[in-house]
């Protein structure tokens, strides 16, 4: 019996999709090849059929990671508005202190920044490429647009992601909990305002 059309594109989306996951939770080189190919129900032999290396691979996953874009966009998760505040989603996403492994197990941003600086030129442009695209539907959603737009967006990110690497590596909860807490504020700064809130002499 032959196999379906699709067959080699829709085997080829769920070794990504596994290798994505195993990824995001055990790192680069926490994950080998025959593990990646178990998680898809698939024998290492038929791997190459599919990917160059296991740095192919790894770009592969990364250029899949578009969750977050997706939400801002209104397509993740039924009854979200494409018009949803940012400052919000991002917040909620990444530096909400009940819930902000979710960013570690979820945002490659979070969990394998590292990883992809060791990996090579491959990774990085899969990486850039994330990034840009969740940073373009911040832009667009930066209260009043402007000159500064991108500016704006390009520090909520960075404060979003930052925040959110920071509190998964420390070990004290009242200086996590602290920190996401200013990130969060400095976010809602930037994507509403534009502008630092008047504390007084």
């Amino acid at each position: 019996m032959g196999y379906a059309a699709d067959h080699k594109q829709t085997t080829r989306k769920r070794i990504i999709e596994r290798a994505a996951r195993l990824f995001r939770r055990y790192g680069y080189q926490g994950v080998g090849i025959d593990d990646i190919m178990a998680a898809a129900g698939l024998t290492r032999g038929g791997f190459y059929a599919h990917f160059k290396s296991k740095q192919d691979l790894f770009a592969a996953a990364l250029s899949s990671e578009l969750e977050l874009a997706a939400r801002l966009d209104g397509r993740a998760g039924a009854g979200r508005s494409r018009d949803a505040q940012p400052a919000k989603v991002l917040a909620d996403f990444y530096l909400d202190p009940g819930t902000r492994t979710q960013a570690l197990a979820r945002c490659p941003l979070v969990s394998l920044s590292t990883d992809v600086a060791r990996v090579g030129a491959e990774a990085s442009a899969a990486y850039t490429a994330t990034v840009r695209a969740l940073l373009a539907e911040i832009e667009r959603r930066v209260a009043n647009g402007g000159a500064d737009a991108r500016g704006r967006a390009l520090a909520a990110l960075a404060l979003c992601v930052g925040g959110a690497v920071l509190a998964q590596a420390i070990d004290d909860e009242s200086l996590a909990g602290a920190l996401l807490a200013a990130c969060r504020e400095r976010t809602a700064v930037e994507l509403e305002h534009g502008r630092a809130p008047h504390r007084g002499a």
